[in-house]
């Protein structure tokens, strides 16, 4: 099978096998379980932090819904404009384009402080992975095997 005609899981499984390959390649050179202990609670760490970015990246979605909403509603008055006048029907537009107006100001909060929480997770996880040689080893043969716009 060729490697673009390869499905998720396949490459998914396939990286999965590279990194317990990667993590379990050097352990007789370790002294003692303790290592182990640390390499397991800072790959544990790092999940956690991971976790979290994929919370900041849907609430970052959900801002762009939000967002998303009031220019469909503006879109949608200006196509039917030609079938209301404006000044006879003001009374329901001023409380509607301030409604907008606010749907547009939270989407653009959300975007911003999920941008925010994501630069502070990378520089988490970047350091995360300096305290660990392995870590970084993996990151490197990860990078090998994935496409080159991989992140690690």
């Amino acid at each position: 099978m060729d490697q673009t005609q390869k499905t998720y899981s396949d490459r998914r499984s396939e990286l999965s096998e590279e990194a317990e390959r990667l993590l379990t390649k050097d352990l007789p050179n370790m002294p003692d379980s303790a290592s182990m202990r640390q390499e397991t609670m800072l790959i544990n760490e790092i999940t956690l932090v991971l976790a979290e970015k994929r919370t900041s990246l849907s609430v970052m979605r959900t801002g762009l819904a939000v967002i998303a909403l009031p220019l469909s509603v503006f879109s949608i008055l200006i196509v039917i404009s030609r079938y209301y006048d404006p000044d006879k029907v003001m009374y329901l537009l001023g409380p509607l384009l301030a409604l907008c107006t606010g749907l547009a100001i939270l989407g653009i909060y959300l975007i911003l402080s999920a941008l925010r929480r994501i630069q502070t997770l990378n520089r988490v996880i970047a350091v995360l992975k300096g305290q660990s040689t392995k870590l970084r080893q993996l990151c490197l043969d990860l990078k090998e095997v994935q496409k080159p716009d991989g992140d690690c």
